[in-house]
């Protein structure tokens, strides 16, 4: 189980890092017009981001305090549920930096994702005996 969500992990990391990669590899070589940016809610997308920001570190709070007492399948989908936040995180603030946001925005994302994943970390599998 240890070594699955260790996968789990990494290829949720993975998809995030990418995406935000090409996110600024694309606003790089094709930057937005002032035209397009105007038309765009970026102000209130970005007020979603912090909320969304603190929503996910608070469900990563809560997860983390009942993670002891739980049996190890609850456990590791709790862990998912917690990763999923901060990858929700991550992935919406590179969307806002690909469609017009600052590069802030995109920063804010991959932080609260790290966050997430520090405060959420795979349990080390228990030592063999003998």
């Amino acid at each position: 189980m240890y070594r699955q969500l260790f996968i789990i992990r990494i290829a949720l990391l993975t998809g995030v890092v990418s995406f935000a990669a090409l996110s600024a590899y694309q606003r790089a070589r094709v930057p937005v017009s002032p035209e397009a940016a105007a038309m765009l809610p970026l102000q209130t997308m970005r007020y979603a981001l912090w909320a969304l920001a603190v929503v996910a570190v608070l469900v990563a709070l809560f997860l983390r305090s009942r993670l002891p007492g739980v049996p190890a399948p609850a456990r590791a989908s709790m862990l998912i549920i917690g990763w999923a936040f901060g990858e929700g995180v991550a992935l919406f603030g590179a969307v806002q930096h690909y469609i017009g946001g600052p590069i802030a925005t995109m920063a804010l994302g991959l932080l609260t994702f790290v966050v997430v994943l520090v405060l959420l970390p795979v349990p080390r599998a228990p030592a063999k005996a003998g």
